[in-house]
């Protein structure tokens, strides 16, 4: 409170730059910085993704390289010249065995580019080679490996080999067994197909601008591809990126790591069916460039803005506080006796008008000193008239009741029978000035009302009202059928001579209740019954009180017949409890 106090005593000027200071420049910048980072994070999340896709993309090229060359081993298993070829003990059967086979593993090597050789080795010491010509490479060790498979396909680690002329390169193999067609558990010999880990690694096509680098690791962080051909066969250098992959268990993993004072993202997914897993590399720093322009924008926005603000700031200041500060001056003067200030009106806004009037009340103060207060005072008479008086509507219905009285004392059967049904009717309207009544009195009330009318039309009018006995206790809102009625007789009938049938209806349907109200006039069609709810007293009237009431689980419409006419409905939740003070609250009255 102290400190409202404190800012009221602020000259305006000051109050108004505090305000544009508090409202509009600091949520500005405050803005500016949020869309900012939220733009920076949507552009690293968005290369992520992007990352992510490329690595499936990656994933899926090398997974195809690797089931071709699993079919290629399938086939073999089925091939008859291979297995006549492991079976054979004759050297000039094999020789034809092998020439066969040839063919068929040199269609696959040119085909497919990365295939460095292919092996095939029997149990009896003899063996093929396909492809490189190599020289002595130990391959016990995944040899062995595989012919504990039994026949199931075994992907070694990357490792070494060395040609005929000692050139080494690096190569990830495919080993098998072959087994006997008729005894799966005699096996014929192995068939070893090597892969060129460098020419695999540009199938793969690892072309995509924000990955620093990728690699395909084993499930044990061990380098199986990459660009440099020094890292395959080694760790992954990173152990918390390598222990990531292998608690992930063949599931993707995402990592975040800084180096050398660089952020960095690691991605790493799986390739289904063997024990390999893509890693790529992001550099968050290079994503965050991206968005160099959006942080150019964004700085142009600020001093636009910054800018605007300000010649907003001193526009407002020039055509309203300024004046303002004048008026306040020539007001000091008026207070030390200077009865010649006055203001210059220059526009006729509301500071405008405040300085005329300024200027008339300070002439009108001039003339009543010169004057010394010379006119004289006179003192007000005031008189009180009745501008109207109201009948109390309790004396009106007695006074009914007397007429009544007196019309059967003067043996008027009829008078007295239209008095008594008037009386009825007005003393229903009335409900003690309450605007809820039962169905059944607001039956009664039109009832009364269309034999009043069949009085004037005779056999014009023909009426029928049914109401479902279960809902005759059921509250509604006092007069709200007969503005119906009254729009039909009156506006429904217009050019047409026949007999005017109205008939109303009252009934339960799923807790809701329906009054429909029917005739076999004119009738209209529903764009002219939506112009009526928003511009006919009647009709808007029942749909606002209605509305009031009971919300939008209330409404009246138009129902479509075959036959001339309208049929209009009233629809509201049904209750024989009456809530009259939440209804009252709502404003109905």
């Amino acid at each position: 409170m102290k400190n409202m106090l404190f800012f009221s005593r602020w000259n305006l000027q000051w109050k108004f730059l505090f305000l544009f200071l508090l409202l509009v420049l600091l949520p500005m910048l405050a803005f500016s910085i949020f869309i900012y980072n939220q733009a920076n994070k949507a552009v690293q999340v968005q290369a992520v993704n992007n990352v992510k896709s490329h690595l499936e993309k990656m994933n899926q090229n090398l997974l195809t390289a690797l089931q071709d060359i699993e079919d290629i081993s399938a086939y073999m298993i089925y091939s008859e010249d291979i297995r006549s070829f492991l079976q054979s003990s004759n050297p000039v059967d094999s020789n034809l065995y092998s020439k066969r086979i040839n063919g068929f593993a040199v269609f696959h090597l040119t085909s497919k580019p990365y295939l460095n050789s292919i092996s095939l080795q029997n149990f009896s010491g003899s063996q093929m080679d396909i492809g490189t010509n190599l020289g002595e490479n130990d391959e016990s060790k995944w040899r062995n490996k595989a012919e504990m498979l039994k026949g199931k396909i075994f992907w070694s680690d990357a490792y070494s080999i060395k040609d005929q002329w000692g050139r080494e390169n690096k190569v990830i193999t495919l080993y098998r067994v072959i087994n006997d067609l008729n005894d799966f558990t005699s096996a014929l010999g192995m068939v070893a197909i090597r892969l060129d880990a460098e020419k695999l690694y540009r199938k793969m096509e690892p072309d995509f601008q924000n990955i620093e680098e990728i690699y395909v690791l084993n499930r044990n962080g061990d380098v199986i591809l990459h660009s440099n051909p020094k890292l395959i066969g080694h760790p992954y250098p990173k152990d918390s990126i390598a222990t990531a992959i292998q608690k992930g268990k063949g599931s993707s993993v995402s990592l975040d790591f800084k180096e050398n004072k660089v952020n960095y993202t690691a991605v790493a997914g799986p390739i289904e069916g063997t024990n390999m897993v893509v890693l790529g590399i992001v550099n968050k720093e290079n994503v965050a460039q991206g968005i160099s322009s959006i942080q150019e924008s964004i700085l142009i926005m600020m001093v636009v803005l910054t800018t605007l603000g300000l010649l907003a700031l001193l526009g407002f200041y020039q055509f309203n506080i300024k004046r303002i500060k004048i008026l306040a001056n020539q007001t000091k003067q008026v207070e030390k006796g200077d009865f010649t200030a006055k203001v210059s009106v220059k526009s006729g806004d509301e500071i405008g008008l405040l300085g005329l009037r300024f200027n008339k009340m300070v002439e009108r103060l001039k003339h009543l000193v010169e004057n010394e207060y010379q006119m004289e005072i006179r003192n007000r008479e005031s008189e009180l008239k009745l501008l109207q008086s109201q009948i109390n509507p309790h004396f009106l219905y007695n006074t009914l009741d007397m007429i009544r009285w007196t019309a059967r004392l003067e043996s008027a059967g009829e008078t007295s029978k239209l008095i008594e049904q008037l009386s009825k009717m007005f003393r229903i309207s009335l409900n003690r000035g309450k605007p809820w009544i039962t169905l059944k009195d607001e039956l009664t009330y039109n009832q009364i009302y269309l034999e009043f009318q069949k009085r004037r039309l005779g056999d014009k009018l023909k009426f029928t009202i049914y109401c479902d006995y279960r809902v005759l206790e059921s509250f509604v809102l006092k007069q709200m059928i007969q503005p119906l009625i009254e729009n039909s007789l009156q506006h429904g009938f217009e050019n047409k001579r026949i007999v005017r049938h109205i008939y109303i209806r009252s009934y339960l349907e799923h807790d809701m209740l329906i009054i429909d109200v029917i005739d076999n006039g004119e009738g209209f069609n529903t764009n002219h019954f939506n112009d009526a709810i928003k511009t006919g007293f009647a009709l808007q009237n029942i749909h606002s009180r209605l509305q009031t009431a009971f919300g939008k689980s209330a409404n009246i419409t138009i129902k479509q017949i075959n036959s001339p006419g309208a049929w209009i409905r009233i629809t509201h939740p049904y209750t024989e409890s009456l809530l009259e003070n939440d209804m009252e609250v709502k404003g109905v009255k």
